[in-house]
């Protein structure tokens, strides 16, 4: 999987965009058309120094600040419901979810080092990271439309695409771009 470097201003605009440091970053996964990191790729496993771990089953996060808002209203608006109505009335749709929850799973196994492979298995970890985008354990169910935009946006989702079209989801206005207020 290809993925940006983080630059200093890349982490400081991403931890104004989510007003705290990210959990795990390892890269930038997609960027807006100003240069702006829009979706992170970020660690399946977290292990801290003192042991203690986190599993953390969200592959691609979505930082966008103008797209994160207008998914949040689409979410409101009970469109979570209708996906999933979308995904059990649709085989073809339903068939093309399975394949890119299979490359999700690839990618975020394909992030852990073979001590967090060995960490997973000792711990009986195994089950955590071997369910769908998000964690979510049922291809009829949705958890998060954010989830799907951003692996959408730095692959391929059938389910995030749904939600871009649905929303023609576009950067910011050039006369309002909202991260470049965010620089220090």
């Amino acid at each position: 999987m290809d993925y940006d470097e983080v630059s200093n201003r890349d982490r400081s605009v991403v931890a104004k965009q989510l007003d705290r440091d990210p959990i795990g970053l390892v890269g930038i996964g997609y960027r807006c058309k100003f240069g702006f990191p829009a979706v992170l790729v970020t660690k399946p496993l977290i292990i801290r120094p003192d042991g203690d771990f986190e599993v953390f089953p969200t592959l691609f996060w979505l930082t966008c600040p103008k797209r994160a808002t207008e998914i949040a209203h689409l979410e409101s608006g009970g469109f979570i419901k209708k996906l999933e109505r979308k995904l059990k009335n649709e085989p073809k749709l339903r068939a093309r979810y399975r394949e890119a929850e299979k490359s999700y799973l690839k990618a975020q196994h394909e992030l852990l080092t073979p001590e967090e492979e060995t960490f997973i298995n000792h711990h009986g970890l195994q089950g955590a990271l071997s369910r769908g985008i998000g964690g979510i354990e049922s291809d009829l169910n949705v958890k998060c439309l954010h989830l799907h935009v951003a692996h959408e946006l730095v692959t391929e989702n059938p389910l995030g695409n749904v939600v871009i079209k649905r929303l023609e989801l576009e950067d910011c206005p050039e006369d309002d771009v909202i991260c470049e207020g965010l620089i220090a």
